[in-house]
């Protein structure tokens, strides 16, 4: 009586193996990924960004803003801690409410060491243009589907001429108009 038993076992291990297996091999059409055909005039992207440069590697928050023409960019350090609005508007440059006379370009590189192509980041985001953009060459691997339209889920920026490398952790993407 135990072999009958034993044998039954493996009869049904068997057989359950070999339907897994054939699941496993059946081919599963590919989830088609549908991008956006135009850049919205208003949207907001939340994330984090990290840096790699020749001074090392920092990370912060970001939040970056795009309304009526102009960028509104703020970063937050760890924790929360270290907070910077930088704003484009009519009459130029505004650092925490105070004017310069730098560009948002400008300003990134005497402040912060480092810089990345804003005024590309809708193209990339929106068209899933991930061609080479101003020295940068541009990566878009991973994606997400938000409201039935796909989104970058990670930028990846490496500067063609600088030691400098920038990934962009996208948490939110917002379509505002």
């Amino acid at each position: 009586m135990p072999l009958q038993y034993t044998a039954m076992k493996i009869s049904a291990l068997l057989l359950l193996v070999s339907f897994l297996s054939g699941c496993l091999l059946t081919p599963t059409q590919p989830e088609q990924v549908v991008y956006s055909s135009s850049i919205p005039n208003a949207w907001t992207i939340i994330g984090r960004i990290s840096v790699t440069n020749k001074r090392g590697s920092e990370a912060a928050n970001f939040k970056l803003n795009h309304q009526n023409g102009y960028n509104q960019l703020t970063l937050t350090g760890a924790f929360g801690f270290g907070q910077t609005t930088v704003k484009q508007t009519a009459q130029g440059l505004l650092v925490d409410g105070e004017p310069t006379y730098q560009t948002l370009e400008e300003w990134m590189i005497l402040e912060l060491g480092w810089y990345f192509p804003i005024s590309a980041l809708a193209n990339i985001v929106f068209k899933y243009d991930d061609n080479t953009i101003e020295g940068w060459h541009i990566s878009t691997k991973k994606h997400r589907i938000l409201n039935g339209i796909g989104y970058p889920k990670i930028i990846r920026l490496s500067h063609s001429n600088k030691h400098l490398k920038i990934k962009l952790l996208l948490q939110e993407v917002n379509r505002l108009k």
